[in-house]
């Protein structure tokens, strides 16, 4: 006798109660947050579900009745966290866009180059965090040379937070990490471990952040093919402006400024593709400047300055031809690829005072 649709429902409610509330909840939670034409993909780079099982999938159309089955599934499979945590790192390492990723550097006090066996740096990790907090889970995954890290940190007594994990990215063989979603109370646990596991010894933040990972990436290994090279006036190569309308009837009267234009934006950038930034922000300090007595009772004048785009470094490029700035453009907008940073502080050098200037 075939079931019937109530019989049917009610076995799915058992399933389910089946598998721990919370992990159910977690997966059917990461499956409605995905747009329904990536839920696919994902699943099937996930590599969990059978194909079989992946095409009975194929033909819901409702997001709450596809996340109902795919939670039944993971039940009838055993599925445990280790698994969803996988889901949730496949979906990030496809999405990565959907989040802000800052910049970190490590170093050492050796000339020696540091060699990091990623296997040991697992097991490393995993002890150096948990010796500090027991109630954290930390899962890995390599995709080609980067290793993906995720975090899900808990307290005493407080299950981890498996909806606001920590990612970490790490490249072999480089000193540089890039971390999304790290509460300030969590970095010194976080970078204890990643320099017990890389062997380094220090770590400092890069002030380079970035919703574009590949970007941040090709900044800080040098990926992009970008002169930076300092402006001075020289002689305009011939034909190194073409411009978009060629009629003998039109004059052009500023051709020349034209080329100049053209000459120091292409020394300047270069004209290939440039890495994907979306803000720079300037922070300046300066003394009130005027007798001594009063400007030491004066507060120093502080601003900020931010600029934003959705492709910042595209936008500085185009500013002169557009003739929206002169040429050449402040080094301090030019300089952010090359210096690997688009957070700076500008603020006046202080002046030594007697005493530092008799030693």
């Amino acid at each position: 006798m075939a079931p019937t649709p109530g019989s049917a429902r009610k076995a799915r409610r058992q399933s389910i109660s089946i598998m721990d509330e919370r992990l159910a909840e977690f997966i059917k939670r990461m499956i409605l947050r995905m747009p329904l034409a990536e839920v696919m993909p994902t699943l099937k780079s996930w590599g969990f579900l059978a194909e079989k099982e992946l095409e009975s999938l194929a033909l819901l159309r409702v997001k709450d009745s596809l996340a109902m089955e795919v939670v039944n599934l993971c039940e009838s499979k055993k599925a445990t966290i280790d698994h969803a945590a996988d889901l949730d790192i496949v979906y990030t390492h496809a999405n990565t866009k959907k989040k802000t990723w800052d910049v970190y550097q490590m170093s050492i006090q050796s000339d020696e180059m540091n060699l990091v066996d990623v296997s040991k740096l697992r097991v490393q990790f995993k002890k150096s965090v948990k010796s500090v907090l027991k109630n954290v889970t930390i899962h890995f995954k390599e995709f080609e040379d980067a290793l993906w890290i995720r975090i899900a940190w808990g307290r005493d007594y407080v299950n981890p937070n498996q909806y606001r994990p920590t990612f970490v990215v790490y490249h072999s063989q480089t000193p540089y990490v890039f971390i999304t979603n790290l509460a300030k109370s969590y970095r010194p646990v976080l970078f204890q471990g990643l320099l017990l596991a890389t062997g380094y010894s220090q770590i400092q933040e890069m002030e380079l952040k970035s919703r574009c990972l590949e970007s941040l990436k090709s900044i800080v290994f040098k990926q992009f093919s970008q002169p930076f090279q300092s402006y001075q006036s020289r002689s305009i190569p011939e034909k190194s402006y073409t411009p978009a309308i060629v009629d003998p009837k039109v004059t052009y009267e500023d051709i020349k400024e034209k080329e100049r234009v053209h000459h120091v934006m292409l020394e300047t950038f270069g004209d290939g593709p440039l890495p994907k930034l979306e803000f720079a922000s300037y922070k300046l300090e300066t003394s009130f400047k005027g007798e001594p007595g009063i400007a030491n009772k004066i507060e120093p004048f502080r601003c900020l300055v931010k600029f934003s785009s959705p492709h910042l470094l595209e936008s500085i490029r185009n500013l002169a031809p557009l003739g929206l700035s002169e040429v050449p453009i402040s080094n301090l907008l030019t300089c952010i690829p090359h210096r690997g940073r688009n957070i700076f502080k500008i603020s006046e050098k202080k002046q030594a005072t007697s005493s530092q200037a008799l030693n």
